[in-house]
């Protein structure tokens, strides 16, 4: 993104910086290093209207309107730059992006096969045609030899891929391709041909012992290369589809946790995968990417850059597209709660409930929501059918054991406690105030205040929306 800001992408080649009257992509670009991403997006747009035809500045401005989910003004952004340019590679490459952002594969595809068109004709057969190690280079693929690689040319020497940066992007997008189609064994060959996954590396135990300090990308990076390179390691697929889910990559995630409980040998988490793609993935929801990005886009601008006014725009369009996925609308709920309309936000959880009666995780969104409003009576339905959905629950479980409480049914408040517990020790988390509480209640009864009920996150793929 900030190449994109500077006015260049991957295939630019080094040069002076682009014509900035009023340096307005100046402002672009330190907004965005500041995490000001919607002053990011006017400042990139005032460089359209100062420069009209500029290349660069079309460039600016649709790569932030794509990163912040308007899609339309990205294409149009693009689309402009391809009439003032149609051979510029990085206009190309910007277009394939938004093409694969949004859905459209086909489209990438071409638009990817004309910028590996524009290449000279021994680096297009090097690429399409040359073994592995011509893709990563002599020297990496034969360490031992680097002595006589040395002399071989730079291509040759140092690897198509490195040599042509655009087409090692290429590379990762059309793996990208292939797994969101669900043509796992390409995109594997693929992986292995270009070198992009090593042989007899075990990314699933990297990714299994993954250490506190792990970034959300090292850990996509990590299980991505996983299920590339290790097709056989069933749990590894499940917990990076069940990982994709809880960040909104809901056409991943699905892919990965189907392929996940297709392959494994036990019944158990056989069962298990069925009712996650049920409770997780509304039955198995083949959710629009177009849909999915918004959604997920849609998170990031009402959490990072507080702007619900942007993230209900977004929402109202996945809505619009996708009516039966229920995310949206417990994201609409959240801007409507932020705006300080808790009726508003019940409602829009009432109507995601409506959407996918089976989401475990609207279920219990909304029967907090009832408690935060004083609607004990109208949350314990839900309650109970979230911790039917999922009854590892640990935070759904206090939930309810909180309602449960403080309708006087106490006998049930601690069998759930209780459960909650177990579960919860079992898993190595200690929950030494709800221990405490329900001690003192063992002890002397009753009492006035109510229970606590933290949501500790205890297991992937069931943490957040």
């Amino acid at each position: 993104m900030a190449a994109l800001l500077a006015g260049a992408g991957p295939a630019a080649a080094q040069g002076a910086a682009p014509a900035d009257p009023g340096g307005h992509l100046a402002r672009a670009r330190e907004a965005f290093r500041t995490g000001g991403m919607l002053a990011a997006l006017e400042a990139a747009r005032a460089a359209v209207e100062a420069q009209p035809a500029s290349v660069p500045a079309l460039l600016a401005f649709g790569g932030m309107a794509e990163f912040l989910g308007e899609f339309d003004a990205a294409r149009g952004a693009y689309a402009k730059a391809a009439a003032l340019e149609p051979a510029n590679l990085d206009v190309l490459y910007r277009s394939a992006s938004l093409a694969v952002r949004v859905g459209e594969y086909d489209r990438a595809l071409g638009l990817l096969d004309r910028i590996v068109a524009a290449h000279a004709w021994w680096a297009r057969g090097l690429f399409r045609w040359g073994p592995r190690s011509v893709q990563i280079g002599l020297t990496r693929a034969y360490p031992a030899l680097a002595w006589l690689t040395g002399a071989a040319p730079r291509t040759l020497r140092d690897g198509v891929l490195r040599s042509h940066p655009v087409l090692e992007h290429i590379v990762q997008l059309d793996i990208d391709i292939l797994m969101e189609k669900g043509d796992l064994d390409r995109a594997r060959r693929l992986a292995r041909g270009y070198g992009v996954v090593e042989a007899g590396r075990d990314y699933c135990h990297e990714g299994r012992t993954r250490g506190r300090d792990w970034t959300p990308e090292r850990v996509h990076r990590t299980f991505r290369l996983a299920a590339l390179a290790q097709p056989e390691q069933a749990d590894c697929l499940w917990w990076y589809g069940q990982w994709l889910t809880d960040e909104g990559y809901m056409r991943m995630g699905r892919l990965l946790v189907l392929e996940g409980t297709r392959l494994t040998p036990s019944a158990g988490n056989k069962a298990s995968g069925e009712n996650y793609l049920r409770v997780r993935h509304s039955g198995g929801l083949e959710v629009g990417k177009r849909a999915e990005q918004l959604a997920l886009i849609a998170r990031q601008r009402l959490a990072r850059d507080r702007d619900p006014e942007g993230a209900a725009r977004l929402l109202e369009e996945a809505i619009a597209l996708e009516p039966g996925y229920p995310r949206p609308y417990a994201y609409m709920a959240q801007v409507a709660w932020a705006r300080g309309d808790r009726e508003a936000a019940v409602g829009w959880l009432e109507r995601g409930v409506q959407a996918d009666p089976d989401s475990w995780r609207v279920r219990r969104t909304l029967a907090r929501a009832l408690v935060a409003t004083g609607r004990l009576p109208e949350a314990e339905p839900h309650a109970r059918r979230a911790v039917e959905l999922f009854g590892d629950d640990v935070g759904g479980r206090l939930l309810l054991a909180l309602i449960l409480y403080a309708r006087g049914k106490h006998d049930e408040y601690a069998q759930h406690t209780e459960f909650a517990l177990r579960f919860a020790t079992q898993v190595g988390h200690d929950l030494p105030d709800v221990r405490s509480f329900l001690e003192n209640h063992r002890r002397f009864g009753p009492g006035r205040s109510l229970p606590p009920a933290p949501d500790p996150r205890l297991i992937m793929g069931w943490n957040q929306d």
